[in-house]
């Protein structure tokens, strides 16, 4: 009843003017209040421009991410179809590749089985060849070891024949240098006997002349007898070294024609030796012949061996080959794999955008209604009889700022961004570095709607004196469980208390009222 009393003495106040109204010491305390809505609906507005340019640019990097995602998902398109071209094309080679060594084994195969055949005759025909040439060799070879036999025999005796020539040689050469040692011996000893014979003949004569002289004519008969006597033996033992010398070369003579008996004799040996080298050389080209065909047949059993190797490459070659391809499908199959996952990541990507389109445009409609609103609030003027000072008038500013802080719970609740962000405000340890700066101006969002909805309306007779009661705002998030009637119907409940107001002010409050905001339906 107390407000009532003085809301019907305000007139007569105004009327009076000279008195002094505490309402007039209250007025200056109201503007520093003004001033503060003022200033919080500034820091408000900015608040509401940063979120805006904060979500613009989010959506910027959305759009950016998604172009990029798009590029990439294209890209990852395209690399599919390469790889998938290229796998074909790889597949299609490897198939070719399989065929073509298919049918050169085939061929080899088909190429191996003629061989062998022919091997296999021309092996018969040359083993049967062999056992006759072998055959042939066998008899060849028993003669020609008698004859060999016979050669070996004739080789001791012509070696012990030649053994004797030797000898015989060697006793003739001792025998002619005896000789010649003996000529020389008998003609140098004829020559000292004749130079002694002269020097003892001198001798003789000059002693036989002293003598002579000494003796008398009646000693030179017995001294001339006596000389010729010695004369005589001295003839006599010339003549019977030109016996000998005669009789030496008689014996000379003799090992002269054996001599040649024996040359003739060691030139039939050699002819029968030539004779007998030019039949081995004849079995010599014969077995080198037939080595020659041996080796030949040689080689052809390491070509076949050689072959049959090959043939084993080629189908270690070929199953390695189909190796390869099984490798090559299992990785095809798993870059399908990867491909499906990278599709359905993109997906899931441009869900999460479309989501956060959705979230953008619906905030920035709240944001949208709520400049319309704060305008409105801004253009609100008290009535020209009340003044500058109204209660009434900032119980019903108040409201229509706690119905303003309503509408941007509900975004809040309605955003998830938001209701994660303020559910994240009790726990705000662990945040990551990227969302710190959108988490921070959502926590100073938070904090202001907590300071807005902390302040409540002058209610009449509330002085201040005793404390009111604690309004406990509602959670966002279980706000969200509820209904739209149920959600709407708590918020008013708690926001707007019972306030009679009269018909111009109800009329000014429906033409001040919210619009229904279309986030709170989702």
């Amino acid at each position: 009843m107390a407000p009532k009393k003085k809301g019907a003495k305000e007139p007569e106040i105004k009327k009076k003017g000279g008195k002094k109204d505490p309402s007039v010491a209250i007025k200056p305390m109201e503007m520093p209040i003004s001033e503060e809505i003022r200033e919080f609906y500034h820091i408000q507005i900015r608040n509401l421009e940063d979120r805006l340019a904060r979500y613009q640019r989010k959506w910027d990097e959305l759009a950016m991410q998604e172009k990029l995602f798009r590029q990439e998902f294209e890209q990852l398109a395209n690399n599919k179809k390469e790889i998938v071209a290229f796998l074909k094309r790889t597949l299609n080679q490897r198939v070719d590749e399989i065929t073509d060594l298919n049918e050169q084994l085939q061929s080899l195969q088909l190429a191996k089985e003629m061989e062998k055949d022919a091997f296999e005759a021309q092996l018969a025909q040359v083993r049967h060849e062999f056992q006759e040439t072998k055959d042939q060799l066998t008899t060849e070879n028993i003669i020609l070891g008698g004859k060999l036999a016979a050669l070996e025999e004739f080789r001791l005796q012509k070696e012990e024949l030649m053994k004797k020539f030797m000898s015989l040689e060697d006793q003739l050469r001792k025998q002619e240098n005896e000789y010649k040692d003996y000529v020389h011996n008998l003609e140098k000893k004829s020559v000292l006997d004749k130079d002694r014979l002269r020097k003892e003949i001198i001798q003789r004569v000059n002693m036989v002349a002293t003598e002579f002289r000494k003796v008398a004519t009646n000693q030179m008969w017995d001294t001339t007898k006596r000389a010729i006597t010695e004369n005589n033996a001295v003839t006599l033992q010339l003549a019977k070294i030109t016996r000998q010398g005669t009789q030496l070369l008689a014996e000379n003579e003799q090992l002269r024609g054996h001599q040649d008996n024996l040359c003739k004799q060691l030139e039939l040996l050699e002819n029968s030796q030539k004779l007998m080298a030019k039949n081995n050389r004849g079995h010599q080209k014969v077995i080198f012949m037939l080595t020659e065909k041996c080796r030949e047949q040689q080689q052809g059993m390491a070509e076949a061996k050689r072959l049959r190797v090959l043939l084993g490459q080629l189908e270690q070659d070929l199953l390695k080959q189909q190796q390869d391809n099984q490798a090559l499908r299992n990785e095809r199959d798993q870059l399908n794999l990867q491909l499906e996952r990278q599709q359905a990541e993109g997906q899931r990507l441009q869900q999460q955008l479309t989501k956060e389109q959705e979230a953008r445009a619906s905030l920035e409609t709240a944001l949208a209604q709520a400049t319309s609103f704060l305008q409105d609030i801004l253009q609100m003027q008290p009535n020209e009889e009340d003044g500058d000072f109204n209660v009434v008038f900032q119980l019903q500013r108040k409201e229509m700022l706690q119905q303003l802080l309503l509408m941007l719970g509900s975004a809040v609740v309605s955003s998830p961004q938001m209701a994660k962000a303020l559910h994240r405000e009790r726990q705000p340890c662990g945040l990551p570095r990227e969302g710190q700066d959108s988490s921070t101006q959502l926590l100073k969002t938070g904090s202001l709607l907590q300071q807005l909805s902390g302040i409540t309306p002058y209610r009449p007779g509330d002085l201040g004196l005793v404390p009111r009661r604690i309004h406990i705002p509602p959670n966002p998030e279980d706000l969200r469980l509820l209904s739209h009637t149920t959600r709407m119907g708590s918020l008013q409940a708690y926001s707007s208390p019972e306030i009679h107001t009269s018909a111009p002010q109800k009329k000014l409050k429906k033409k001040l009222s919210l619009p229904e905001v279309s986030l709170l339906s989702k």
